[in-house]
């Protein structure tokens, strides 16, 4: 998913798969909340995070929907696996509506206890970000379109939304998704989808998911999601990065 190398300004975590590569879950009845859908949800849990199969970190994480909205909050730790082996803490916030775009963000750093934040703000078309660090605080705009959804470095459970959004079973192979990378200031298109029904060895168990693949042009990730659209596993084999959920 994503190279994981601390930015000097320690605005977390430069990824794997970078803005310009951004050129760059299932029937259709489901548990859970298809687009727009008001019905109430709640999902937690935990990812173990995997670098050449070795464990380097976990994220905890929580999505609420309800009525109009949906939120999601998480708690990021884990070791940078290149020479500086440094200690990284990431935590998030943010809103969306219904149709998972977003209305505000926030994202606190710490690597080795150099401190940082990124808060989004979200209008219209537009999207502008401030980030503070040690120094002064530096703002800088986008512009998107009318649907688009936030997918930030390292920050795996946001996958989630993504396989929220995707249609199963449409006559639509190759769906488009507009994705917004607040650490890189950028934005791109997502390429998704659906290689079919998989059942995966999660902690000891079977699970029976569907194995989506989103492409960013130059590296594809893998995706296991089951009927309520839960992520249980990503992978990008040519990176060594695998994420299983508890």
């Amino acid at each position: 998913m994503w190279r994981i190398i601390v930015t000097s300004e320690a605005k977390a975590v430069e990824p794997m798969i970078s803005a310009a590569l951004w050129a760059v879950v299932f029937s259709l009845v489901c548990a859970g909340p298809a687009v727009g859908e008001k019905k109430s949800q709640q999902e937690e849990g935990e990812y173990r995070i995997y670098f050449s199969g070795r464990q380097i970190g976990s994220e905890r994480y929580a999505i609420s929907a309800s009525g109009g909205s949906v939120s999601s909050n998480s708690i990021l730790d884990f070791r940078n696996p290149g020479e500086t082996n440094q200690k990284v803490h990431l935590e998030s916030k943010l809103e969306m509506d219904a149709d998972y775009v977003p209305k505000s963000y926030e994202l606190r750093s710490d690597v080795d206890g150099k401190k940082g934040a990124i808060r989004g703000i979200f209008s219209p078309n537009q999207v502008m970000f401030e980030y503070v660090s040690s120094g002064s605080p530096n703002k800088q705009g986008l512009l998107v379109g009318k649907e688009y959804t936030l997918l930030d470095t390292n920050l795996f459970h946001q996958f989630a939304f993504l396989a929220r959004r995707f249609k199963y079973g449409s006559r639509e192979k190759l769906q488009r998704f507009e994705v917004v990378i607040p650490q890189e200031s950028d934005s791109g298109i997502l390429k998704m989808s659906e290689t079919g029904q998989e059942t995966i060895q999660v902690q000891g168990k079977k699970v029976a998911t569907r194995h989506l693949l989103a492409d960013s042009g130059s590296i594809l990730i893998h995706l296991w999601v089951d009927d309520r659209r839960v992520v249980h596993k990503i992978s990008v084999p040519s990176k060594g990065i695998e994420v299983v959920r508890n």
